[in-house]
């Protein structure tokens, strides 16, 4: 049988997760939307990329901004390296696994871009290789992980206070609806003058 505690231990941990002070940086938060937003004015677009569970979150973020996360609103250019399961096999049979989202980034990612990368780690080689490739063409890129000890030079390197992939996740979520929220609602405040 379950016993109570076992959910109650991870009920605790999420918790403090979200009420770590290192969890939500506001001002932090404001400037990435700021900068997607002056991405958009510009005609450029926002690109999410991750492995695992963050695949399925950089494919439900973009989605925020093609669709709607919480008001109606044109469709934003936002799209997600991992969406296509065609491109990422054939990549990963034909040129490895450490390519299978490079090569889409070459092919798709243009200066003045901004790229969100999601690695709980921040090591996964084939979100390594999207980072330089997309700081290579002039994007600017960002990389959400959890609390480990990882350096990229030209990289803004944003961390979960956790080393619980549950943990991290969550908060990416988190900081991935707020900045769709965000933006949504000062791009319609924008494009309405």
């Amino acid at each position: 049988m379950i016993k109570s505690d076992l959910i109650l231990t991870r009920i605790l941990a999420v918790k403090s997760t979200f009420q770590n002070p290192d969890s939500f940086d506001v001002e932090r938060i404001k400037l990435l939307a700021e900068l997607v937003i002056e991405s958009f004015r510009k005609g450029n677009k926002l690109i999410f990329v991750g492995n695992g569970g963050s695949a399925a979150e950089a494919i439900h973020l973009a989605a925020e901004f093609t669709g709607k996360c919480v008001v109606d609103h044109e469709p934003l250019p936002a799209i997600s390296l991992n969406e296509s399961q065609s491109s990422i096999t054939a990549i990963a049979n034909d040129y490895g696994v450490d390519q299978m989202f490079s090569r889409p980034a070459k092919a798709l990612i243009n200066k003045g871009d901004v790229l969100i990368a999601m690695s709980t780690s921040g090591k996964s080689k084939n979100i390594v290789n999207t980072l330089e490739v997309a700081k290579s063409k002039g994007a600017d890129v960002i990389l959400w992980m959890g609390g480990f000890d990882v350096e990229y030079p030209g990289i803004d390197i944003w961390r979960v206070p956790s080393i619980s992939t549950p943990r991290i996740q969550e908060i990416h979520l988190v900081w991935g609806h707020v900045l769709a929220e965000v933006v949504e609602l000062t791009w319609l405040e924008v494009s309405e003058k």
